[in-house]
């Protein structure tokens, strides 16, 4: 039987947009080490709607499903969970040939965590010898940070610190081995330019730039068992600490 007119949009969807109106969390945290929703709140206010984005699974995923922007269809790209670390490098080297023909000038950008991007480094050298630039943003707490927060209704904190030396493993120098570039940042009021220089720096070699952001090292995402029953680690906006 032929379709019909398609269904006027029922008030659901209206509270839907309104609720994620008034109810956003806070992002303007000026302090350090930086905090996360600070680094979504960059993204945001530096990409436009027409972006591309990849991210994979750990506390920096679900932060981006709670702050992150995204306009249009197919623009955000979600490893789909079951555990995929290193799902960015690879996937972002997938979206930006797929849209050689189509979208060739498209911009191309992987959030991702400190630990997922070491899964699959190697991939970097395929981006490299191929010419595939993107944009990864890195938030590095030094940690496998999903498993630290899971741990914590079990009173643990086991196996999951991979910090040593002043910060870990330096994941600019990385980049720097497989021909690629990157910067670090510290400071909140560092990202933007560092964005801005990243999204320059691929354009003018046609290779992966890294941003890597320190951020907290034990800061925890806001989830829990229901929705009326999320535990907010951080004050909502106009609360009080």
């Amino acid at each position: 039987a032929p379709r019909g007119p398609a269904r006027r949009p029922g008030a659901w969807p209206a509270r839907v947009r309104r609720l994620k109106a008034e109810l956003g969390r806070r992002e303007d945290f000026d302090s350090a080490p930086i905090k996360a929703p600070r680094v979504y709140k960059e993204i945001n206010e530096a990409f436009g709607p027409e972006t591309y984005f990849v991210t994979a699974i750990g506390l920096y995923q679900i932060w981006g499903g709670q702050h992150q922007k995204a306009h249009l269809p197919r623009h955000y790209q979600v490893c789909g969970q079951a555990g995929p670390l290193g799902w960015e490098i690879p996937a972002a080297i997938g979206v930006k040939k797929a849209l050689k023909h189509t979208d060739p000038d498209a911009e191309v950008v992987g959030i991702v965590g400190d630990y997922s991007f070491q899964y699959t480094v190697e991939e970097l050298a395929v981006a490299a010898q191929y010419d595939v630039p993107f944009v990864l943003i890195m938030l590095n707490n030094e940690y496998l940070g999903l498993i630290r927060q899971a741990e914590i209704p079990y009173g643990m904190n086991y196996q999951v610190d991979i910090h040593y030396d002043d910060y870990g493993t330096d994941n600019v120098k990385i980049m720097e081995a497989y021909g690629c570039t990157g910067r670090r940042v510290t400071e909140p009021g560092g990202i933007r330019g560092a964005v801005d220089w990243a999204r320059k720096e691929a354009q003018r070699t046609s290779r992966p730039v890294l941003v890597e952001v320190m951020i907290e090292r034990e800061a925890n995402t806001p989830h829990g068992p229901a929705i009326d029953a999320v535990k907010e680690f951080e004050p909502l906006p106009g609360a009080t600490a």
